[in-house]
């Protein structure tokens, strides 16, 4: 995977450090139908709701082997996010 921005971050992150509660019910929580993205066709990412979706999606992938579906769909998610990081938050 190439060196993008979520990479850096998440490789600051301290995987031990427990979750919140609060946090912890959000990522449990079931799809209810509304999700804002459904799938990878979409080809850019248009506002914080979506990049937040985009971001919870990455999370349930995360763990994906490369050359795989879910591999190349994460691979999709992350250059949307990467994308819209660029655009949104320029460093």
């Amino acid at each position: 995977m190439k060196n993008t921005k979520l990479n850096i971050l998440l490789s600051k992150c301290d995987a031990t450090a427990p979750v919140p509660d609060d946090l912890t019910a959000w990522l449990d929580s079931p799809p209810v139908g509304n999700e804002i993205i459904t799938d990878c066709e979409e080809t850019s990412l248009n506002s914080d709701d979506e990049y937040r979706a985009a971001l919870k999606k990455i999370e349930g992938l995360f763990d994906a082997t490369a050359n795989t579906a879910e591999g190349d769909e994460l691979e999709k998610w992350i250059s949307l996010v990467e994308t819209y990081e660029n655009e949104h938050f320029p460093m």
